[in-house]
C-alpha cells in the first residue's frame, strides 16, 4: 500500500481518538502520564494499519549502507562534529534496511509542550540526514488533538 499525508493523518487521527475514548486518563494533565506510555499505546493502536512495516517507539537503531543496525544519530548541534543519539516517539519503517522509512513522530503534551522547538527541529534533521519520508510534531491535550506539524 502507498501511503501519502491524507492517510497518514486519516491513520493518526483515528488512532488518537481510538486511544481517548479508550484510556482518557492518558489525556488528563492531572494525572500528568509520560509522553512515552502515550506513544506506546498509540502505536500498538497505529500499527495494524501499515502492512509489511514496523511501528516501534523510542527505536535508537538505523541500517547503515552496509545493513548493519547502528545507533540512531543526528546532527542536531552544528558544533559538535558527532552527531546526537536520538530516539523518536514513534517511527513507522521497516527495521531491515533503510529504504522504507515512513514516519516518525515526536509527541508532546500540550501542557509540557516547552521544548516544542527542540521537537520540530529534530523532524526536519531526520527527514534531511535519515531519509523519512513524512514527520509529525503531535500535540495531545485534554480533548485529543491540539497541533499537528506535518513535514516532507
Amino acid at each position: 500500500m502507498t501511503y501519502d499525508q491524507e492517510i497518514l493523518e486519516d491513520i493518526l487521527r483515528s488512532g488518537c481518538t481510538q486511544l481517548l475514548e479508550e484510556q482518557p486518563m492518558l489525556f488528563d494533565q492531572n494525572a500528568d502520564i509520560n509522553e512515552r506510555t502515550v506513544a506506546g499505546e498509540l502505536s500498538a493502536i497505529i500499527s495494524p494499519k501499515f502492512d509489511g512495516l514496523h511501528t516501534n517507539c523510542e527505536y535508537n537503531r538505523m541500517t547503515d549502507e552496509n545493513g548493519i543496525q547502528i545507533p540512531k544519530r543526528i546532527g542536531l548541534n552544528p558544533n559538535n562534529i558527532n552527531p546526537s543519539r536520538v530516539f523518536p516517539d514513534i517511527i513507522v519503517h521497516r527495521q531491515e534496511d533503510r529504504d522504507h522509512n515512513l514516519l516518525i513522530i515526536e509527541i508532546k503534551m500540550s501542557w509540557k509542550n516547552s521544548r516544542k522547538d527542540d521537537d520540530l527541529a529534530k523532524l526536519q534533521k531526520y527527514l534531511e540526514e535519515l531519509r523519512y519520508q513524512y514527520g509529525l510534531y503531535l500535540e495531545l491535550g485534554a480533548n485529543g488533538i491540539e497541533d499537528m506539524q506535518w513535514f516532507q
